[in-house]
């Protein structure tokens, strides 16, 4: 990103409902930005019409924005916004990437990027499962209210053996560090890494989810949450949610190039080495796909005609 749109843009996410109108020394601190740096861009801004001048020589932001905002499409939706992002990811990670919703009571499948890998883990866009395990599910419960939380749990919690202690303590920590992870809890052999997406009000009704084989995900499964957490943040974003749960533009002014592709392009390379043991290239895949399906997986038939020499891809059902 150009240093000084960054700077513009990072001026912007300085209001909030706690700061709506702010003097120049409070948004320059406020940005970590010198004072003279800030005059000349707050300056520009005003003189444009982003920006107002008060009487007290304090600055709000101007009714430019809400008709811009007006302009915004009706139908720009959470898939829409995610889907690059989720693109993005699948190339850096080569792991299946879902995005999910809470609807109801339930944990609903929106969007789908499958892995290239012929071991894969399999989720469909309109997929419904309870909100109770997997890290997808608990992602989004730790980010519910008390009262919402007690009124999923009263309608999902089937067993007796039920441990709301270890529940409490798993969904505390996901919520403390940002993502969760989980292992085998809904299907045997398979991992996932969630993490939450905010939308304009700040709550949590969505969540980006890395799903794969343990035998891939578990020896780098902190490397691959870090990438997670900033495509959530990215998508959150793009949502509107505030800076703290959104991208940080004051770390993005700076004159290195730092776009999201960019940043796919330097890391793909260390993804395809940490990926390259745990998947066999072309010549040895055709054998290697049983070899490689974790202890209970359970295979599930894609349905491909099974063309000459070509492997058979084994899928897990989604976690």
């Amino acid at each position: 990103m150009i240093r000084a749109v960054g700077r513009a843009l990072a001026i912007f996410d300085a209001f909030d409902n706690e700061h709506l109108s702010l003097s120049l020394q409070e948004l320059a601190e406020r940005i970590g930005m010198p004072k003279t740096t800030a005059f000349r861009l707050v300056n520009t801004l005003e003189r444009t019409g982003f920006l107002v001048r008060l009487d007290n020589q304090r600055y709000c932001l101007s009714l430019k924005l809400a008709r811009l905002g007006g302009l915004v499409r009706s139908t720009l939706n959470i898939r829409t916004i995610a889907h690059s992002v989720m693109l993005a990811v699948n190339e850096q990670t080569s792991e299946t990437i879902t995005l999910n919703a809470i609807v109801g009571n339930d944990r609903m499948v929106l969007d789908v990027v499958d892995t290239p890998s012929p071991l894969m883990s399999m989720a469909r866009p309109g997929e419904r499962m309870p909100l109770l395990v997997g890290a997808s599910a608990r992602i989004l419960m730790a980010y519910m209210t008390p009262e919402r939380l007690e009124q999923v749990l009263a309608a999902n919690v089937r067993t007796p053996d039920f441990d709301r202690a270890a529940f409490d303590r798993e969904i505390a920590r996901f919520r403390r560090q940002g993502y969760g992870i989980s292992r085998s809890q809904r299907v045997p052999g398979l991992t996932a890494v969630s993490v939450p997406i905010f939308d304009i009000n700040d709550e949590v009704r969505y969540c980006l989810s890395l799903t794969g084989p343990s035998v891939r995900v578990d020896s780098h499964d902190h490397e691959l949450a870090e990438i997670l957490i900033n495509a959530g943040r990215e998508i959150s974003s793009r949502l509107g949610a505030s800076p703290d749960k959104g991208v940080d533009l004051r770390l993005l002014m700076t004159d290195e190039p730092i776009e999201r592709g960019e940043r796919t392009r330097a890391a793909k390379p260390a993804a395809k080495d940490r990926t390259k043991s745990a998947r066999p290239g072309k010549a040895s895949t055709r054998g290697a796909a049983k070899a490689d399906e974790p202890a209970g997986a359970r295979a599930v038939p894609t349905g491909e005609p099974r063309a000459a020499g070509r492997a058979r891809r084994t899928v897990l059902v989604d976690d």
